[in-house]
C-alpha cells in the first residue's frame, strides 16, 4: 500500500483525514437523520428527530479541526474561493444557525415537526451543496477570473450536482450505520436497506464522476474491499439482524470513510502549497496533542453523560 501523504504537510494531511471523517459521520446523520424523520412515521424517526439538535452540536464542533486544517494545507486557494463565492458562500453560517433553532422546534413542538424538520434539512442541503461548490472551484483556477470579471456568485460546473449526489448517498449510508447502534431488530432490517440504497447511490455517482488519475494507489483498493465487506455486513444484518452483521458494517464502513477520504485528498495533493520557513519552525505540536486529547475525553464524557440519560 502507498501512503500518498509525504512531505513537511503528512502530518496535517493525516490529521485533516481523520477529523474530516469524523465531522462527515455526525453531519451525515444530521443531514440523512432530518430526511428520514420527515417523511418517516415510526419509532426510530421519533428516536431520530430527539438527538438531531445534539448530533448537529457534535457536527459542528467537529467540524472545526477539519476546517483550520483545511486552510492551513491549502490557504490562497481556500481563501480565493470564499472571495470569490462572497456572501453567497457566507450565507452557510446563517443557514446552520436556522437549522440548528428549527431541530429544536421539531423536538419540542410535535405539531410543527414536520414542517421545522423541512426548514432544517433545506438548510443542511444548502450546506452540503455550498462546501461541494467551494471544493471543487479551489481546484478550478482557470474558473476565478471569470467569475470575478463577471460578478459571479454561483459555481455550476458540471460535476458539483453528481459529486453533491455522491455525499448525499453516502450520507444516507452513515446515518443507517450510526443508527444500528440503537435500533431494534425490526428497525435493522430497514437500515439495511437505507444503507444498501445509500451506498449504491453514492457509487453510481462516483462512476458517472470517474477517478481521478491521481487516486490510482493502494487506498483505491482498501476503499473497494471495504465496501464489498459492508455490503456483505448489510446483507447479513438483513437476514440475522441480531446477529454479526451489525458489528461487520461498523468496521467495514469505518475503514470505507477513512480510505474513500484518503482517495478524495489524494486527487488534490499538487494544490498543496510549500510551507513557509517560519511556519516550520514553529512549534507547538505536544499543545496540540495534549488539547487533543483533552477534547477527545470531553467530547466522549458527554456522549457518555447523554446515552445514560436517554
Amino acid at each position: 500500500m502507498i501512503w500518498p501523504f509525504t512531505g513537511p504537510a503528512a502530518l496535517w494531511l493525516a490529521l485533516y483525514v481523520l477529523t474530516f471523517a469524523l465531522h462527515a459521520v455526525f453531519a451525515s446523520y444530521v443531514v440523512a437523520g432530518a430526511a428520514y424523520a420527515l417523511v418517516r412515521r415510526d419509532e426510530l424517526a421519533a428516536r431520530t428527530r430527539d438527538r438531531l439538535p445534539f448530533m448537529l452540536g457534535l457536527a459542528i464542533t467537529a467540524g472545526v479541526a477539519p476546517l483550520l486544517f483545511l486552510q492551513l494545507l491549502y490557504q490562497h486557494r481556500f481563501y480565493t474561493a470564499n472571495l470569490i463565492l462572497g456572501p453567497r458562500w457566507g450565507a452557510v453560517v446563517p443557514a446552520l444557525i436556522a437549522g440548528f433553532y428549527v431541530l429544536y422546534i421539531a423536538k419540542a413542538k410535535p405539531r410543527l415537526a414536520r414542517a421545522a424538520l423541512g426548514v432544517g434539512l433545506a438548510c443542511f442541503v444548502f450546506v452540503a451543496w455550498s462546501w461541494t461548490e467551494i471544493h471543487l472551484l479551489m481546484q478550478d483556477e482557470p474558473a476565478w477570473r471569470a467569475m470575478y470579471a463577471a460578478g459571479d456568485r454561483l459555481y455550476t460546473d458540471a460535476p458539483v450536482a453528481p459529486r453533491l449526489v455522491l455525499w448525499l448517498g453516502a450520507m444516507t449510508t452513515l446515518f443507517a450505520v450510526v443508527s444500528l447502534a440503537w435500533a431494534t431488530s425490526a428497525e435493522r432490517r430497514l437500515l439495511a436497506q437505507l444503507g444498501l440504497a445509500g451506498r449504491a447511490v453514492s457509487l453510481a455517482a462516483a462512476l458517472y464522476l470517474g477517478v481521478p488519475d491521481a487516486a490510482t494507489h493502494g487506498w483505491l483498493y482498501v476503499l473497494g474491499a471495504a465496501l464489498a465487506a459492508e455490503a456483505i455486513g448489510w446483507i447479513a444484518t438483513w437476514r440475522a439482524p441480531d446477529g454479526v452483521g451489525s458489528m461487520i458494517v461498523t468496521g467495514a464502513a469505518s475503514a470505507a470513510l477513512v480510505a474513500a477520504t484518503v482517495v478524495r485528498e489524494a486527487a488534490r495533493l499538487a494544490l498543496l502549497e510549500p510551507p513557509r520557513p517560519s511556519a516550520l519552525a514553529a512549534g507547538g505540536l505536544l499543545v496540540f496533542l495534549a488539547t487533543l486529547a483533552i477534547g477527545g475525553v470531553a467530547i466522549g464524557w458527554v456522549v457518555r453523560t447523554v446515552r445514560r440519560s436517554d
